[in-house]
């Protein structure tokens, strides 16, 4: 099971990171600048939609720049309302599981338990609220296999899935975080070389 072990260990790690650099800029005091209103999660197995929703927003949780909760406002009207009001950008977020592979495999040589082997594959879509345009998107994969008991084979299969959904998120979002900052400061810049021209068109 070493590649189950460690697979698991370095999300462990991730996790923990994740949490302490969260803990430090909420230390700073740093404002929550993204709304993240998760809203659909698509699946040809539906069984595991609850189980990558939940690690959807677990993961975004772990990042104080982003809040998926807006203080009971249910109306769309009443979300823009309050985005604007917090000086946040709000995105409609969605995530796509686009590959999962499981494979039960014979047992190691010298080895008794049977092995299992999990891919998974997803994607994340980010878009704007107010305006339904699409601005980010951010993929992610993970595998990893290790032994398992057949006595204990439904607790180790949703292990093993948590375990794989879990490191395959985390890295869409990552992905999708870096293509939100560069997009938002490329807007930025966009915007001062606009001002700019339109300063020397004057002249």
């Amino acid at each position: 099971m070493s590649n189950l072990r460690n697979t698991m260990l370095a999300t462990a790690v991730l996790a923990v990171a994740a949490m302490v650099l969260s803990a430090s800029a909420l230390a700073a005091g740093e404002k929550q600048k993204y709304y993240f209103k998760i809203s659909n999660i698509e699946s040809q197995d539906a069984k595991i939609i609850p189980m990558a929703k939940e690690l959807l927003e677990k993961e975004v949780a772990t990042r104080p720049e982003f809040t998926t909760d807006l203080g009971g406002n249910q109306s769309e009207d009443a979300q823009i309302a309050e985005i604007r009001k917090q000086g946040m950008q709000g995105f409609q977020v969605s995530l796509r599981i686009t590959g999962l592979k499981k494979d039960i495999l014979p047992p190691a040589p010298g080895h008794r338990d049977q092995q299992m082997s999990i891919e998974v594959k997803v994607s994340i879509f980010g878009h704007t609220i107010p305006g339904n345009k699409l601005l980010f998107t951010g993929d992610g994969n993970a595998s990893l296999a290790g032994e398992f008991s057949e006595r204990l084979k439904d607790k180790e299969d949703e292990r093993f899935m948590r375990t794989a959904l879990a490191s395959a998120i985390k890295q869409a979002v990552s992905t999708a975080v870096a293509k939100l900052t560069t997009t938002t400061l490329e807007d930025r810049k966009s915007g001062k070389g606009s001002k700019g021209k339109k300063g020397n068109s004057k002249l």
